[in-house]
């Protein structure tokens, strides 16, 4: 029986990262399928989304406040969320643009009606 033993190769670090470079692999090409490469197409578009803002637009804000764009300096919004109502809002603080609720009904109306 001890001579099975002396035969049998020393466990080293070497068959260890073999052994996980498979899953390693595997985890990584999921990562990048399903998180990073959505992520970035999702950043792509926000970023072409935030340059093409302009005076006019109306967009919302991450504290769901509704707003028309009436100014634009570099990192600051000049927006007008009511009549005589203008504040300074940061660049980060853009969502996106307000979806007017008018499209949304219009095109509830054409599914109900098809």
């Amino acid at each position: 029986m001890l001579f099975l033993a002396a035969d049998a190769p020393p466990a080293g670090g070497t068959a260890l990262i073999l052994t996980m470079l498979p899953w390693l692999i595997f985890i990584f090409f999921f990562y990048w399928l399903f998180v990073a490469s959505p992520m970035k197409k999702k950043q792509k578009a926000f970023d072409e989304l935030m340059k093409n803002l302009k005076t006019g637009d109306r967009i919302v804000t991450s504290s769901g406040m509704y707003g028309v764009i009436t100014g634009i300096q570099e990192k600051i919004f000049k927006i007008r969320i009511a009549n005589n109502v203008v504040v300074e809002m940061d660049k980060s603080a853009i969502t996106g643009l307000a979806t007017d609720e008018k499209e949304k009904e219009d095109k509830k109306g054409d599914k109900e009606k098809s």
